[in-house]
């Protein structure tokens, strides 16, 4: 009969600051998953200004649950041998680390299964170890216009490339053959006053790796006593335009294009391809406006007097809903009310405008979700086929972190809606 091992003061201590330690990540996220439930809420507040919370670490955070509650497992089944207050005192720490896991992956799952509802998929090693992709540099960039002011506007082309890229995978070295491809031409965000063409590169680049020839365009921002409401737009439609015209030659397919952007780019997209449908989109270079087949948007600014009288306030101007609305359009609902009703996604509806998916985020503090409700409504009562797809648990730009949950949740949604109404792969 074998000798049954004697516990000795050192498997106290082991266990004792294991327990310890797995106590204190429970009680860490669970601090986090209540900042995620009820935002705002926690003892400390600390917590409460990170809107990338579970688009971006809540896959990691779950790993790091779930890693706490099998080593809390592992010390209980140790335990049991010293008596019942120690076994007693593991199975609550266990207990403890399963709470916290499940709270911290029912947010997660949400955003998951949301996305696949929706059409996109979730390459879960990508949204756990977040690798740092390798942004490709665009095949041709040009300048397509000039502000008033002489300030050079400029286009990123990215070609498309072979092979079905995965998040994290480098980009394929070989050029496809290009003919008829569809096109997606990208506005950037940046509250109408920062971005650039070359801002969103790496999400880009996975449309360019999925067959789409890909542009993105620049307008003019706008600065304290110089609004653009009334410039960014036209500026927008002639590189519309120019991409119609030169699609062709760079391998696109001029009669499938999408128009897409994400927040004041969302706003100009919008604003760009619906007046185009009604014929009253005017062009800074005097070109003609196609209408693109449709229209595809991240928490596009559709209802920027919602969003100055509801969003965020900041003593950061750049994250203040109203400086922001303020400045781009010269003034308040108020004093401006005409410009405010001329660049709202309402203003130029008709049943001719391009079918339009809009991806908000649930908890968006810019860009309030219920303005974009609004508009979704009002386009579908107008005849508009509209979609809202709403990301659960997301604020603003939760999309930012190339390869996170958030990032492959709204572009894999706008990829594979987009694919099927352009009959895209």
């Amino acid at each position: 009969m074998s000798a049954r091992r004697v516990r000795s003061p050192g498997d106290a201590v082991g266990d004792g600051l294991a327990l310890v330690v797995l106590t204190g990540v429970a009680a860490v996220v669970l601090v986090v998953a209540d900042d995620v439930w009820r935002p705002g809420r926690t003892l400390t507040g600390f917590l409460a200004p990170m809107p990338l919370l579970v688009p971006v670490y809540g896959p990691v955070i779950s790993v790091v649950a779930a890693v706490a509650l099998v080593l809390a497992g592992c010390v209980w089944f140790r335990a049991r041998r010293a008596g019942p207050a120690w076994s007693l005192a593991a199975a609550a720490v266990a207990v403890l680390d399963a709470a916290a896991l499940v709270a911290i992956t029912l947010p997660v799952a949400d955003v998951v299964t949301t996305t696949v509802r929706a059409g996109g998929s979730i390459d879960p090693l990508s949204a756990v170890a977040l690798p740092q992709r390798t942004v490709r540099a665009p095949d041709l960039r040009t300048v397509f216009t000039t502000t008033a002011e002489g300030t050079p506007l400029h286009l990123s082309v990215w070609r498309p490339t072979t092979g079905t890229a995965s998040p994290g995978d480098p980009d394929p070295a070989a050029i496809a053959d290009p003919a008829a491809a569809p096109v997606i031409v990208w506005v950037h965000g940046g509250g109408w006053v920062g971005g650039t063409d070359l801002g969103q590169a790496a999400a880009l680049t996975r449309w360019a790796d999925r067959g789409w020839l890909v542009v993105s365009v620049e307008y003019g921002l706008d600065a304290p006593g110089h609004p653009t409401w009334d410039t960014a737009g036209p500026q927008v439609a002639c590189a519309l335009g120019r991409v119609a015209s030169d699609a062709a030659a760079l391998g696109g397919d001029p009669g499938r294009i999408v128009l897409g952007g994400d927040s004041a780019g969302g706003q100009l997209a919008v604003s760009v391809a619906y007046h185009a449908a009604s014929h009253t989109q005017p062009s800074s270079c005097g070109a003609p406006v196609p209408v693109p087949r449709a229209v595809a948007v991240e928490y596009p600014a559709v209802d920027l007097v919602d969003g100055y009288e509801h969003g965020a306030r900041s003593p950061v101007p750049q994250f203040d809903a109203r400086w922001l609305a303020a400045t781009y359009t010269g003034g308040s609902p108020a004093q401006v009310p005409e410009r405010y009703r001329a660049i709202s996604g309402t203003a130029a509806l008709t049943p001719q405008a391009p079918p339009t998916l809009v991806v908000g985020a649930g908890r968006d503090s810019l860009v309030p979700l219920p303005g974009l409700q609004r508009f979704v409504a009002a386009a579908r009562a107008g005849g508009v086929d509209a979609t809202l797809v709403t990301v659960p648990f997301a604020d603003h730009a939760f999309d930012v972190v190339d390869g996170s949950l958030g990032a492959q949740a709204a572009s894999s949604v706008l990829r594979a809606w987009a694919a099927g109404r352009v009959g895209a792969p």
